[in-house]
C-alpha cells in the first residue's frame, strides 16, 4: 500500500453520531473522509467541508458494490471505518415489553437494519479491508445485546438484533485474522446519545450519562484510536470498558 491515499469512512454519515464524528475528524485534518449514507440534508452539509466527500447510497447490493469498486479504483487505504446504522423503533412499532407484542414484520425491520445491514456493508467492503494497511473498524452495537448483562428482559427485537450482530461480527473478526492480520474489529456501545433514536426513551436516563453527539464522537474517536490488532472481536463501551458477551 505504498503511496496509497489513506482515508476514513463513516457509513451512516448522516446520523447524529456519524455526522458528529465526521465533523470531529475533518477538524483534525488528518486525512480525507468519505461520508456514506442515504441522501439527506445532513450529508449535503458535511460535503461542504473540504476534506469530506459525500457518497450517497441506498444500501442496495448494487450501491454497496459500487462503493467498494470506487474505493478500490481510487487506491484508498481505509484507516478507520465506522458503521453507524441502527434503529430502535419505526412507524407502527416500538420496542416490545412482552412476548404478546412480538410482530414478525417489525422484527424483520429491526433485524434488517441493526444486524443484516452492517454485515452487508462489511461483506461489500471486504476486498477494501483486505488490502488496507491497518484498518480499525467499529460497528455500532449496544450493551443490551449482551446476554450476560441482561437483567431486565424486554426489547426483544432490539436486543436480539444486536446479539445477532455481535455473533456475526465475531465470525468476521476470525475471518479477518486470516485476510488481514493488521485489521481490528470492535462491536461498540456508544452509550445513550441524544439523537432521534433514543429521544423517546430518555426520561429515565441520568442527565450525566446522556451524551451529546459531539461527546459521543469524542469517546468513539478515543476508543478507536487505542485499538490494537489481536485477531479478536472486542465488545467495548464508550468508556473503553469491556462488555460481557
Amino acid at each position: 500500500m505504498a503511496n496509497a491515499l489513506t482515508v476514513d469512512c463513516v457509513v451512516g454519515g448522516g446520523s447524529g453520531i456519524g455526522a458528529a464524528l465526521i465533523e470531529r475528524w475533518q477538524a483534525d485534518g488528518q486525512r480525507p473522509i468519505w461520508a456514506i449514507g442515504r441522501p439527506s440534508a445532513a450529508l449535503e452539509k458535511l460535503a461542504a467541508y473540504p476534506a469530506v466527500s459525500a457518497y450517497p447510497v441506498d444500501y442496495s447490493d448494487e450501491s454497496l458494490a459500487a462503493l467498494a469498486a470506487n474505493l478500490l479504483e481510487s487506491g484508498a487505504d481505509v484507516t478507520r471505518l465506522v458503521i453507524c446504522n441502527g434503529v430502535l423503533q419505526g412507524e407502527g412499532y416500538r420496542p416490545e415489553r412482552a412476548l404478546t407484542q412480538l410482530d414478525l414484520q417489525a422484527m424483520r425491520a429491526v433485524f434488517e437494519i441493526n444486524a443484516f445491514l452492517p454485515m452487508r456493508v462489511l461483506s461489500a467492503l471486504s476486498p477494501v479491508i483486505k488490502r488496507a494497511a491497518a484498518p480499525r473498524i467499529a460497528v455500532l452495537s449496544a450493551r443490551v445485546g449482551s446476554l450476560g448483562d441482561n437483567q431486565l428482559g424486554g426489547w426483544y427485537s432490539y436486543r436480539g438484533s444486536k446479539a445477532a450482530l455481535n455473533m456475526m461480527l465475531k465470525c468476521a473478526a476470525l475471518e479477518l485474522r486470516r485476510l488481514n492480520r493488521n485489521a481490528k474489529l470492535v462491536a461498540y456501545h456508544p452509550g445513550t446519545v441524544d439523537t432521534p433514536l433514543s429521544r423517546p426513551f430518555q426520561s429515565g436516563v441520568d442527565p450525566e450519562k446522556l451524551l451529546t453527539p459531539e461527546r459521543a464522537a469524542e469517546a468513539l474517536d478515543r476508543v478507536v484510536s487505542r485499538l490494537e490488532p489481536d485477531g479478536e472481536l472486542s465488545y467495548l463501551d464508550w468508556r473503553g470498558e469491556t462488555i460481557p458477551w
